[in-house]
């Protein structure tokens, strides 16, 4: 994988916390995904979003960042 920079991916989420948290959150669904469909298995998860040669769910959650195809996003609790 090319080394990408975190400034790259800045503009979409607000933190380096919250990049991490949001590819790592979508590189899982992928590798379920991928996991699924090696197996010829139905799941309901959403394919990868980016046409990408790779099948590594990590760059392709990367991929899908950077072309602003997945966000993140805080819920805040509600106050009772």
């Amino acid at each position: 994988m090319k080394v990408q920079f975190v400034d790259e991916y800045e503009k979409n989420v607000d933190s380096k916390y919250e990049i991490c948290l949001a590819v790592a959150k979508r590189a899982r669904e992928l590798g379920d995904y991928l996991s699924a469909q090696r197996n010829m298995e139905r799941v309901n998860i959403i394919k990868p979003l980016v046409d990408i040669d790779s099948l590594d769910p990590l760059e392709i959650a990367f991929q899908e960042l950077k072309e602003e195809k997945i966000a993140f996003e805080i819920k805040k609790e509600e106050e009772k």
